[in-house]
């Protein structure tokens, strides 16, 4: 069995009304609206090997494979003012 680090690090910019709280599961999750939102793991497949091909969730065998693998997740949501 080997071990896979997977480092993801995105920037969004959002809307000044989207704000950081704590859902009362205890994370730290984004509330859109009246939803809130949790960044996690998506894996995507295909099966094609063009330089264009569509990636997608829609084969759940081979998601839930992948997903099944994860033994630990971190997720660090930090929100900056533009021009910080």
């Amino acid at each position: 069995m080997k071990n896979l680090t997977v480092l993801i690090r995105a920037e969004l910019e959002i809307p000044d009304e989207w704000e950081l709280v704590e859902h009362p599961s205890g994370m730290q999750v984004l509330r859109v609206g009246d939803q809130f939102v949790d960044l996690d793991i998506a894996p995507l497949t295909t099966k094609s090997t063009a330089p264009d091909a569509e990636w997608s969730d829609a084969d759940t065998e081979v998601i839930n494979e992948v997903l099944d693998t994860v033994v630990g997740i971190e997720t660090e949501l930090e929100i900056r003012t533009l021009g910080e």
